[in-house]
């Protein structure tokens, strides 16, 4: 049984000296080197320690641990230690999964070992992690880094009233973040369309008077959670994400008075007022959600000619209502490849 640990009570933590003592005695045997730290390491250095830790149980016995530290969406295992006992038997390939499991957001997992630590290398590399690079760490050691950048899963779910409250609650944050500079602030994407299957992300469109004083921002967005991303391939733009791989909000940002502002509304405007073709786009995306749950690329290009086609019937609906009386709607057309929003 894996669990996490409460490594600052002194009992637990004498537990995980008890496993990562002879663990790292065997490993100091193995790569022919007796200088790793954590073999000098106490109880009351476990304790101290901020790292998270997990640990695997058999008949209530802990025999192996695993510990890592987390930035934001990056994520660094710290040791990875299994007592002799428990050798080949899968526990730290268990271990090493219930963190990546654990960690859905995460977007970058680094590890360091040994080079020549045989079956550290062997789980790590089976796991799916790349050598990013190796690095002298001693006279007569050498470290491997890995790296596992986990894909982002594609998930389509049933409409949820709430997503209108999500956000609501988002633009009062983001109007603390940038005040006077936001002249108007937009639900898009398909969490704006009543009754429209979706993945789980807010998208939201922010008109400013001034797009190049929106750089000055970065920081108090990264301050409640967003990822600065610039332009993210779009000139003109200032685009921002949240939640890593477990996204829950994207930030389209635009100067008043840009083409895009329009593009992206109606779009919007167009699926609220047509649901039965709101409908066959929500089926579309739950088919090729299916299809691809592991590859965001092919889910958008699945959806490439639907939307083109609808962003053509889009433009003719809106001339039909302008000829009719006169108003003005507005038009959205992205979709995640060119700029990350969620349709």
């Amino acid at each position: 049984m894996i669990e996490f640990l409460q490594h600052k009570e002194d009992i637990t933590a004498r537990e995980i000296i008890a496993v990562q003592q002879p663990a790292y005695i065997k490993e100091a045997e193995l790569i022919g080197f007796d200088g790793i730290p954590a073999l000098q390491e106490k109880a009351k250095d476990i304790q101290a320690s901020h790292e998270q830790f997990a640990g695997y149980r058999k008949d209530g016995k802990l025999i192996g641990v695993i510990s890592y530290e987390k930035n934001m969406h990056h994520l660094k295992i710290c040791r990875l230690v299994v007592h002799p006992d428990g050798f080949r038997k899968g526990i730290g390939r268990a271990l090493l999964r219930f963190v990546i499991d654990q960690n859905e957001d995460a977007e970058k997992i680094e590890a360091v070992t040994a080079e020549n630590n045989t079956p550290a290398v062997s789980l790590y590399t089976q796991a799916g992690f790349q050598k990013a690079e190796t690095v002298k760490a001693a006279e007569g050691l050498l470290l491997s880094v890995f790296q596992l950048c986990p894909k982002r899963k594609v998930k389509v779910v049933l409409y949820n009233e709430k997503w209108a409250e999500l956000f609501d609650e988002e633009k009062e944050r983001l109007k603390l973040v940038f005040g006077p500079e936001i002249s108007a602030v937009h639900h898009i994407g398909s969490t704006s369309i009543p009754n429209m299957a979706a993945k789980p992300v807010i998208d939201i469109l922010i008109e400013v008077k001034s797009i190049e004083a929106v750089n000055q921002y970065d920081s108090k967005m990264k301050a409640i959670g967003y990822t600065p991303k610039g332009e993210n391939g779009i000139a003109g733009r200032r685009y921002f994400q949240k939640g890593g791989n477990k996204r829950t909000h994207h930030v389209h940002i635009y100067e008043k008075g840009n083409q895009a502002i329009e593009r992206h509304l109606l779009f919007r405007d167009y699926l609220r007022a047509h649901p039965k073709i709101a409908e066959e786009y929500a089926i579309l995306k739950k088919r090729l959600a299916i299809q691809h749950p592991d590859s965001i690329n092919q889910y958008i290009q699945g959806k490439d000619d639907w939307i083109k086609t609808a962003e053509e019937h889009a433009k003719r609906w809106k001339e039909g209502r302008n000829n009719a009386d006169g108003s003005v709607v507005c038009y959205n057309s992205e979709n995640d490849e060119n700029g990350g929003l969620t349709l």
